[in-house]
């Protein structure tokens, strides 16, 4: 619980505020989207290592640990960058890369070391704690972060705030390490097969189930990553939002996503994964259009916080997909393939978005153009999967029924 709360503060004061930061030193507003998305890509191909990895290493604790402590020290060059000279792009590329390869390898190990750490009874209660103690701990970070920008907050040698939130930011990440370098882990589980690229996607490749979904996920993905790199950059660039006013809305972001996942352990009853995940989707599907529909501080205000409330069902959709109908030997292969997958989509759709704005120029009606498409993008995306879900669904209700009683949010 303690891991989870100092990782969120990583998430809320850190990670939340790197396209800021890439605005503030005069990346543009097209760099400062890229740097938002493909980092993600290079990072999901450098987590590739971590089936070999973990052949090597023989400890899923021992491999979280090293790499989480890896992604505490992607600070470090941001925190003399910060207090000294801005670096150029492909400098803060390869810090970001390794921050976020770092962080998806520790996330595919600590999977399966919490699938052996926590058993079954326990789980649901476990996880459902755990994702209230993450939503408060981003939320901490995020207005932490947002009032030490707004009021350019200085302490001791920090002169710039951006160098104070980056230092923070490492510190939680390191502390969240020793946590996890004191959980238990069992020498027998050292004995457990541990497969290669190759090996994962075979294992992949044989879920017939997953490996369809997966496919028909890939384009919506795309078709989302048109224009949510680019938020930021339109919320701070061209409504001119001061980083208050950016903390707030980020924030409500999270509010939103925080109270639809309270609404769904509460009342999701039979509701089973899939049937969570494609309501999220269609409700998400059109709201990129009502980006360039008003530019007033509470219609965005607004917009957000209904975004967080749809987008919950997609995340918590995803998570019972993922963490619910795996099998626990499947989920390091399956979660590497698919971080591969969704790369290829965050790289078809970032250069579709960034190619629109940087053909069209950094001004109010290229990210209209850019919202529109994005949504219809979206909405012809979601129909494979919306067709998916009825086959599905037409094909054995009695079964995708049964399937979803037994399922937890985690």
């Amino acid at each position: 619980m303690i891991d989870a709360f100092l990782s969120a503060l990583v998430i809320g004061a850190g990670e939340t505020y790197l396209p800021a930061y890439s605005l503030s030193i005069g990346m543009g507003e097209v760099f400062a989207g890229v740097l938002a998305s493909l980092p993600l890509v290079s990072g999901a191909i450098l987590q590739l290592i971590t089936p070999r990895g973990l052949q090597q290493v023989r400890s899923h604790k021992h491999w979280v640990v090293a790499v989480s402590s890896l992604q505490a020290l992607t600070f470090v060059p941001l925190i003399y960058f910060s207090a000294t000279h801005a670096p150029n792009f492909w400098t803060l590329f390869l810090i970001l890369t390794l921050y976020w390869g770092s962080g998806f390898s520790a996330g595919l190990a600590w999977n399966y070391w919490m699938g052996r750490l926590v058993n079954i009874e326990e789980g649901n209660k476990f996880f459902s704690k755990r994702a209230r103690i993450t939503q408060l701990g981003v939320l901490i970070g995020l207005i932490g972060g947002g009032v030490a920008l707004h009021n350019k907050v200085e302490i001791g040698p920090f002169t710039s705030v951006f160098t104070l939130l980056f230092v923070f930011a490492c510190g939680a990440r390191l502390m969240s390490s020793w946590i996890l370098s004191r959980q238990h882990f069992d020498p027998i589980w050292r004995k457990e097969p541990k497969l290669g690229f190759r090996a994962s996607w075979k294992v992949f490749w044989n879920n017939e189930e997953k490996r369809t979904f997966f496919f028909r996920l890939a384009p919506f993905q795309a078709a989302v990553f048109i224009s949510s790199p680019f938020v930021t950059p339109f919320m701070l660039a061209q409504v001119k939002m001061d980083y208050s006013q950016f903390m707030i809305a980020t924030g409500l972001l999270f509010v939103g996503k925080a109270l639809t996942t309270m609404a769904i352990e509460k009342f999701r009853g039979s509701s089973s994964g899939l049937s969570l995940f494609i309501f999220g989707a269609a409700t998400i599907s059109p709201l990129p259009m009502l980006w360039a529909a008003s530019t007033t501080v509470e219609f965005i205000y607004a917009l957000q916080l209904v975004s967080g409330l749809l987008w919950a069902f997609v995340e918590v959709g995803l998570a019972l997909i993922f963490f619910k109908d795996l099998k626990h030997e499947e989920k390091v292969p399956v979660l590497t393939v698919y971080n591969l997958l969704n790369s290829v989509a965050i790289i078809l759709g970032t250069f579709i978005g960034g190619k629109l704005l940087w053909y069209f120029g950094e001004k109010f009606i290229s990210y209209q153009i850019l919202f529109a498409i994005a949504g219809v993008g979206r909405m012809a995306g979601f129909l494979p999967l919306y067709f998916l879900a009825k086959g599905k669904a037409a094909a054995s209700p009695a079964s995708v029924a049964a399937a979803a009683s037994s399922s937890e949010v985690a």
